[in-house]
């Protein structure tokens, strides 16, 4: 079934809530408070009844200057609007304010009612219908249909009910994905017997009973213990439902209004997003950079600083993270003196810094203000490359479904414009070159970058070390680290493999090297590595120092020695594996290593701690020998020294 929401806007005390309580039958004055002062406070909801098979809730917004607030929060949602004047006053300066929000905010639909048709002090209708028309001009409402009702008497009531029941009939659906499902909300209370309830109006998917959800930016997760929508008790809701939800694992103080509800990990929470801007007429001056400002969204006001790029776009930084999401829609006001100033629209979350007037920074929003959705994602995947994202991420980015990403990303992928990571353990199955939930996307640009950026690294290290095979696979990844900071090891780990399965790298065993690399030993540098590896392999636990192996193996020729090169020598052999660097000065043959960790082990096997003089014992060498081994083993947290003794370590058995 269609849910649509219709919204009223309008001066305060122009019969808003009057013209609801005509049209359904329901006094949406529900508070106290609202009743002893005559004006609504928070937002009141009710339902027109219809034959068409439509759920067609409709929302009362506050129009005293004080309430704007609260009524940002109802207006968020709305499909078709009510923008309501009396006939006794005409145009005033929150039916202004309100028309300039139902612009910024994009509602599509609209009727101008005017209300007190019974009155008898009128202005002139023939003036003020010429007002109102040039005020909605080029907006949305120019072609609006305007009638004049009377709450009182019923008079063209069903007029206008045929005239909202013949809007809504053109209004299409909104998305049911359940990956999509979010409901800003707008009221928190307990009821005795259920607990905790929220209201909202659910924006995107469907919230079933029993489902489990995310309460952002909390990130806590609760349960759907029942549904209520339209005054009845419902197995499901859908996007445009007002929707009462009983919440189980969570207490009234944990939630605030302005939270929002949604599936679990569905959201980025954001610092910094990019927006397009427009400042309304009315407004009395210009956005200043730096400027703090009250930032509404959903049903949610926060602090903000804006950052303008120009007259157009601008950045937006919070002071804490908020739950927004791609093409949501915001108003802006002036904190002192306070004034509803302007509004737009989400082009990007979870941003980075841009310059004011930098051609990079209008470029940028030039791109995600786009309505090709293939060339924001491409932009998108150009903004955030240095994250290594996957398509849950840009799916979060571009506020669209798994599916409807995996699509442009493929159509991008076909196109050449970005470079399709995928883990190394799919290598044998046939989803290793298809997109996946896990592949990482990088622009082409990005890519290229880093494949110029680790062939620098591994090029400096040939060149440093001529006869080495190779540079450590970890230690280009902890060079990466230091680059790419927030990326994680799995994701370089797959980057690496990517390189070396399209020959721009190699690997042999845990040693890369570019894949043009080939290592040149005469035969007298093949002899001395040969017998470098010997003496360590002759001398089992009685390791000689390295520069002790240095001066034995180094030659003077032309006046010159090659000790350094008999350094590496003994370097490049740890890298191959044959050799286990003990400390900065010793090194062991990996024969003598395996046999000692065995004997490391069997002693464990024995007792549940080890001593120095029952490991020396069993290796039948010195304790300045022994001391190298298990010190290296303590180090790799295969073992720990307790008093005078050792015990298994947190990785033992895990080398």
């Amino acid at each position: 079934m269609q849910n649509i929401i219709i919204g009223t806007a309008g001066h305060v005390d122009h019969g808003k809530t009057f013209l609801i309580k005509a049209l359904t039958g329901f006094d949406t004055d529900r508070l106290k408070e609202e009743k002893k002062r005559g004006i609504t406070i928070e937002n009141g909801f009710a339902n027109l009844p219809n034959d068409l098979g439509l759920h067609l809730g409709i929302i009362d917004v506050p129009g005293h200057e004080k309430f704007v607030k609260n009524m940002l929060a109802g207006i968020g949602g709305i499909d078709l609007v009510l923008l309501v004047i009396s006939l006794e006053e005409g145009i005033k300066p929150q039916t202004i304010e309100h028309f300039e929000i139902i612009k910024s905010l994009g509602i599509k639909k609209g009727i101008i009612v005017f209300t007190k048709l019974d009155s008898e002090n009128k202005v002139d209708f023939n003036i003020l219908k010429d007002q109102v028309k040039d005020l909605v001009t080029g907006s949305n409402l120019e072609n609006a249909k305007m009638i004049c009702v009377s709450s009182l008497t019923g008079q063209n009531i069903d007029v206008l009910k045929e005239e909202i029941f013949d809007i809504v009939k053109e209004i299409g659906e909104r998305n049911n994905n359940k990956e999509l499902t979010r409901l800003p909300i707008d009221r928190v209370f307990t009821m005795e017997g259920f607990g905790t309830v929220v209201t909202g109006t659910l924006m995107e998917g469907k919230i079933d009973t029993g489902d489990e959800l995310m309460i952002y930016p909390s990130q806590k997760v609760v349960k759907v213990r029942q549904l209520e929508s339209h005054g009845k008790v419902e197995p499901s809701a859908y996007a445009g439902q007002r929707t009462a939800i009983n919440l189980l694992n969570v207490k009234k103080d944990d939630l605030n209004r302005g939270d929002v509800l949604a599936s679990k990990s569905s959201i980025i929470l954001s610092e910094i997003i990019d927006c397009k801007v427009k400042m309304f007429k009315s407004a009395k001056r210009k956005l200043k950079n730096g400027e703090k400002l009250h930032f509404n969204f959903g049903s949610k006001q926060t602090e903000a600083s804006v950052k303008v790029i120009n007259d157009e776009y601008v950045q937006f930084k919070f002071f804490n993270p908020i739950p927004i999401k791609r093409g949501d829609k915001y108003i802006i006001r002036f904190v002192s003196p306070s004034e509803t100033c302007g509004g737009g629209i989400v082009l990007n979350i979870s941003s980075k810094r841009y310059k004011l007037e930098d051609d990079i920074a209008l470029n940028h929003f030039k791109a995600i203000d786009s309505n090709d959705d293939k060339k924001v994602l491409l932009e998108i995947i150009n903004d955030s490359s240095s994250d290594f994202p996957d398509i849950l991420f840009l799916s979060k980015k571009m506020n669209q479904s798994l599916n409807d990403v995996k699509t442009k990303l493929e159509e991008l992928a076909n196109e050449n414009q970005i470079v399709v990571i995928n883990s190394i353990k799919n290598k044998n199955d046939n989803t290793y070159d298809q997109i996946n939930n896990s592949s990482i996307i990088l622009s082409n640009k990005f890519y290229e970058g880093s494949k110029k950026y680790i062939l620098d690294i591994l090029n400096k290290f040939h060149r440093d070390n001529p006869i080495a095979k190779g540079q450590k696979k970890e230690e280009i990844k902890s060079i990466l680290f230091k680059r790419y900071t927030k990326v994680g090891d799995t994701a370089f780990e797959n980057l690496l493999n990517y390189m070396i399965d399209k020959k721009v790298i190699k690997q042999v065993n845990d040693l890369i090297s570019a894949a043009d690399f080939n290592v040149v030993m005469d035969d007298k540098q093949s002899k001395e590595i040969s017998a470098i590896e010997k003496k360590y392999l002759d001398a089992a636990y009685t390791m000689p120092a390295t520069q002790e192996v240095v001066d034995e193996f180094a030659t003077v020729k032309n006046g010159k020695n090659n000790k350094l090169e008999i350094r590496q020598m003994i370097v490049d052999l740890a890298r191959e594996g044959k050799l286990v660097k003990l400390s900065n000065e010793y090194y062991i043959h990996k024969t003598h290593f395996d046999k000692a960790l065995e004997i490391v082990y069997k002693l464990f096997e024995k007792s549940d701690k080890i001593t120095m003089p029952e490991l020396r014992t069993e290796l039948e060498t010195s304790r300045k020998y022994a001391i190298l081994i298990i010190d290296y083993l303590d180090q790799k947290r295969i073992t720990k020294l307790v008093s005078d003794y050792r015990i298994k370590g947190e990785r033992y058995g895990k080398i």
